[in-house]
């Protein structure tokens, strides 16, 4: 386990990149995969929450309060429920918390006995869109409401780095377990519980596509988030990584210097860790 750069710092350090400038196209290994993501109505747009009755009097003097006037919803906090406090909410209590932050979810009632608080999100979270980039089938698109509210902290670290999708391979996988390859007869992986994110391709305001693949670069320390990187596609991608950390979102953190399973894609999940946390 490393040690971590600031958040403030890493911020920083994405959003100079951003403004830098990326190269003007992104080159998709066969193809862009989710070049019709748009036609899904329910990633088209935020959902509209009213807040309150209107007034159409005039404004009450600062510090008064509306007769009738609903309270605006919190908003997610990165770091405002960390991970150990994630795992710890029961399933209507989590529910409650992503009402509480206006996260645009339906609860699903047919989904695999595993995922103890099984939901599927409808809309952005905090204008960061959550998308499998071609038709999601076995429940791969479904998870558990803890990891949803991570993921709503998350995305406004990532709104912060200019991201506005982030395109995954799956949160729920049946039968998922620890390890690769031949060596992967342990137990389930939080995949099997719906508690894990593969994402590899982080979407730009610019419409620039960051691919986990492609961009990442060995940030040159023995801890992942003690190193930098000069380039400014690989900058972004590692402010985001490291913001989830900094943050305490996720117990297991895996980049593409984990091993070359993980070379495409950044693995986060929640309750791994053997009640630790480790970040590689």
């Amino acid at each position: 386990m490393g040690r971590v750069v600031p958040s403030s710092l890493l911020v920083l350090v994405g959003v100079a990149a951003c403004a830098a400038g990326l190269p003007p196209s992104l080159e998709w290994p066969g193809g862009d995969p989710a070049a019709s993501l748009g036609e899904e109505p329910a990633m088209a747009g935020e959902s509209v929450v009213a807040v309150g009755p209107a007034d159409a009097g005039p404004e009450p003097p600062a510090g008064d309060a509306v007769p009738g006037a609903v309270a605006e919803p919190a908003a997610p906090m990165p770091g405002g429920l960390d991970a150990d406090a994630l795992v710890a909410l029961t399933a209507e209590a989590c529910y409650a918390q992503l009402d509480a932050w206006r996260v645009p979810y339906e609860r699903v009632g047919r989904a695999p006995s595993g995922i103890e608080a099984p939901v599927r999100l409808t809309g952005p979270l905090a204008g960061v869109t959550w998308a499998i980039p071609w038709r999601a089938t076995d429940h791969h698109d479904v998870l558990d409401c803890r990891l949803a509210a991570a993921l709503a902290e998350w995305s406004v670290l990532l709104r912060a780095l200019d991201v506005v999708e982030v395109r995954i391979y799956s949160f729920y996988r049946e039968g998922s377990r620890q390890g690769v390859g031949a060596a992967a007869r342990g137990r389930p992986s939080q995949h099997h519980y719906g508690l894990a994110v593969d994402a590899r391709w982080f979407v730009l305001a610019t419409g620039e596509v960051l691919d986990v693949l492609a961009d990442w670069r060995d940030p040159g320390a023995d801890e992942t988030c003690d190193g930098a990187v000069d380039d400014p596609r690989a900058a972004v991608l590692l402010s985001a990584f490291c913001g989830a950390w900094e943050a305490g979102l996720f117990h297991v953190q895996l980049s593409p210097a984990h091993n070359r399973e993980h070379a495409n894609h950044f693995h986060l999940d929640l309750g791994g860790g053997n009640g630790g946390r480790y970040i590689d």
